[in-house]
């Protein structure tokens, strides 16, 4: 993955704290990050000159499971090379269009793509601030259930920071995968 959306010294300065442990507070982050990844379905980061393999539909349209896409710079079907404006287009939104033809049935479809931020918009730093942020103040101390017979414990995620509120998926949805997001 690229390099962490937020440092140790945004949470402590989100926190409002005057001093904050480093390697915890990157780690923290680190986990919020995948957290938000999780529940978009998405990398997030820019990732250049992924390969993805696709089996043709016999429709139009392929969607791109990544987006924003940023380039395409090769389409295959079954090894044979498509040229780009004549024969497919592509959008950021990830939709790969066939251009006066369909996608063949079960054909090996190759992509060479480009997708993701580079920077990483304000808003996802924030939830992940916002994440992290839980999760520093309440690292295990949100126990939702207790048992004393062969002794039992459960943390309600939610509170630990290691889930998104409904808010924050709300608020994130336009960087989400599938049709809610286009």
């Amino acid at each position: 993955m690229a390099s962490p959306w937020a440092a140790a010294d945004d949470l402590r300065a989100y926190l409002r704290l005057d001093a904050i442990d480093e390697p915890a507070a990157e780690e923290v982050i680190k986990a919020a990050e995948m957290v938000i990844r999780g529940g978009l379905g998405q990398v997030i980061d820019q990732v250049q000159g992924d390969i993805l393999h696709l089996v043709g539909t016999g429709h139009r349209v392929l969607n791109l499971p990544e987006m924003p896409v940023t380039a395409v710079t090769s389409v295959t079907v079954d090894d044979q090379a498509l040229t780009k404006g004549v024969d497919y287009r592509w959008n950021r939104y990830g939709i790969l269009t066939r251009l006066g033809a369909c996608w063949p049935l079960d054909a090996d479809v190759e992509i060479t793509y480009t997708h993701g931020y580079e920077p990483i918009p304000p808003l996802l730093v924030q939830v992940c601030l916002q994440v992290a942020g839980r999760a520093w103040v309440n690292p295990k101390e949100a126990v939702s259930s207790e048992s004393l017979g062969d002794y039992s414990v459960s943390y309600d995620k939610q509170r630990t920071g290691q889930a998104l509120t409904e808010y924050e998926t709300r608020i994130l949805e336009p960087y989400a995968r599938g049709p809610a997001s286009r």
